[in-house]
Order: C-alpha cells, then sequence, then structure tokens
C-alpha cells in the first residue's frame, strides 16, 4: 500500500475517509435504538420498556447478567426477569449501559498496536462518563447526571472514528507507529470535529455533538454545567494517567471550569477515588460481557 507521504496528508485521506467510516460504526442496535425512542416519552411503562429488551437476545442477557453482579444487586437475590431487572437498575441507567455495551464492541482491533490504544480509549470514556455523572450528582444536578453518562461516553468518539480510519488505510501493516508526530498530531488535532460529525450523522441530540466538538475549546460557557462536568472529569483522567494524551494538566485547581462549579478538592479528590473503584468494579465486569446469543437465565418479562 502507498505511504501517506505518497498519496497525501493524513488530515486530508481522513476526511475523504470519514463518510464512510461513519456508516461502519452503527451507535444501536434495533433494541437499543427503540428503548432510546421510548425513553424520551415520559409515559412509557415498565411492561413497555422490557419488551423492548426482550427483542434483543443479546442486550436482555448483558441487563440480566448487570442486575445480578454484585457492583447492582447488593443482595443475594437472584433477578431472573427483565422487568424485575428494569426495576433494579432505573430504565434511563439501563439505556446508559446498553449503550456502554454496544459501543465496547467497536474499541477492538486485529492489530496488536491500535488494540492496545483502544483501550486506553475505552477506559478513559468510560472513566470519564462515570465520572461525569457522579460529579453532576455530588454538585446537586441530579436531574443532568445520565445525560453526564452519555456525554462522557461519547466525548472522545472522534478518535474512535481516526484510529478505525487508519486501521482500514494500514491493514497489512502490523508496524504502525501511533507516536509519529503525522499520525498523533491528526487524532489530537482531528478528533472533535469528526466526533461532532459522527454524532450528527448518527441523529444523537446537538447537547452530545457539541460537548464532543467543543470539550477542549479554550473559549466556553461557563453556564453549560453539563459541558463543565465533562471538561473537569476529562482532566481528572487526564492527571490519573487514564487516557491516550500523554500531556499532564498542571494546576487542576486553577482550571477555569473548576472555578465555575466551585469544585473544592476534596471534591475532586472523592471524585479521583470514584474513577479508581470504576477501573476496579464496572469497567472490570463490563468488559467481560460478550454480545453473544448465551444466557445463564430463562429470559422472561
Amino acid at each position: 500500500m502507498e505511504t501517506v507521504e505518497k498519496i497525501g496528508s493524513l488530515p486530508d485521506i481522513i476526511k475523504r475517509h470519514a463518510c464512510s467510516m461513519q456508516l461502519k460504526l452503527p451507535v444501536f442496535p434495533g433494541a437499543a435504538f427503540e428503548l432510546r425512542q421510548l425513553l424520551v416519552s415520559d409515559d412509557a411503562t415498565i411492561e413497555q420498556i422490557s419488551q423492548v429488551i426482550c427483542k434483543d437476545q443479546a442486550i436482555a442477557t448483558h441487563i440480566l447478567k448487570l442486575a445480578n453482579s454484585p457492583f447492582y444487586s447488593g443482595t443475594n437475590r437472584s433477578i431472573r426477569t427483565i422487568r424485575d431487572a428494569v426495576m433494579c437498575l432505573g430504565s434511563n441507567h439501563i439505556l446508559n449501559l446498553v449503550v456502554c455495551s454496544c459501543q465496547h464492541t467497536y474499541y477492538k482491533s486485529q492489530n496488536k498496536m491500535l488494540s492496545e490504544y483502544l483501550q486506553i480509549l475505552w477506559q478513559h470514556a468510560l472513566c470519564v462518563s462515570i465520572g461525569s455523572k457522579w460529579l453532576l450528582h455530588e454538585l446537586g444536578y441530579r436531574k443532568l447526571q445520565d445525560e453526564g453518562f452519555l456525554a462522557g461516553l461519547f466525548h472522545d468518539i472522534g478518535k474512535l472514528v481516526i484510529i478505525k480510519i487508519i486501521e482500514s488505510l494500514y491493514s497489512t501493516d502490523n508496524n504502525i507507529n501511533l507516536q509519529n508526530p503525522i499520525i498523533s498530531n491528526a487524532i489530537e488535532s482531528m478528533h472533535a470535529e469528526q466526533g461532532y460529525n459522527l454524532l450528527d450523522a448518527w441523529s444523537i441530540p446537538v447537547v452530545y455533538c457539541n460537548i464532543s466538538l467543543n470539550h477542549h475549546s479554550p473559549d466556553f460557557d461557563a453556564s453549560d454545567i453539563l459541558s463543565m462536568a465533562v471538561r473537569i472529569s476529562n482532566q481528572i483522567c487526564r492527571k490519573m494517567g487514564i487516557s491516550t494524551n500523554s500531556e499532564r494538566p498542571a494546576d487542576l485547581m486553577a482550571s477555569p471550569e473548576i472555578m465555575a462549579l466551585a469544585v473544592d478538592e476534596y471534591v475532586l479528590s472523592d471524585l479521583e477515588t470514584v474513577i479508581l473503584d470504576a477501573m476496579q468494579s464496572e469497567y472490570s465486569m463490563l468488559n467481560e460481557l460478550r454480545l453473544d446469543n448465551s444466557t445463564p437465565y430463562g429470559i422472561y418479562l
């Protein structure tokens, strides 16, 4: 295959391939998309939600596994029906977990270098999503906490698009060097725009599109609480080394986002603990789940 130098600049190549890559990364399987549409309505019933989930055996299996895990159940009671699982986890949290499980399947590659990068990228996305949700809850913005989870999960999705494009360009090259300045600069400089374009193509609500586009912008709206929470969680994860970006923020307490939300050092310390706990529990648990047709339980309404 021709090198990037021979066929043009990498940014131009990425832009040319981006539209086709969007079509290869569907955000929702059918049942998950229907569940999202159903939850837009305030009068959706547990029975309706359960029926939608049961249309996809793999998703139903995930939900039952999660509902029966120690992280969620907290008891020895066995949850054997989707209806009980919905009552246990809550409909909005179930949607977040469904999207999370589906997204995880895209963060994989046969190429060792790309696989290692995607593993870190996934870990970062999940930790920012959990951190954003916790922070919004802790600061009293509980109505935004589920949106915070999805906003955190999607904020760096443009990097996934670029990596998948690079994977297709170098499908026969097992020696891809992501430290190559041409590649690393393209990822850092283009991922916000590519993330926006992908989410927009998926018809994801504009609030998530804008957070993906602007999460590194020096100009931001300090009254946008959701965006502030994602930016703070992103900074914390970078400080902790949970990031594809090796550059660490200097003084977090001087961050304008932290000052805008009046977040003190004790909350930041607790946020780090939450993220560490997430890596040891929810991340490990979701990493073990598989989108297959096996299920240890009978799936009943």
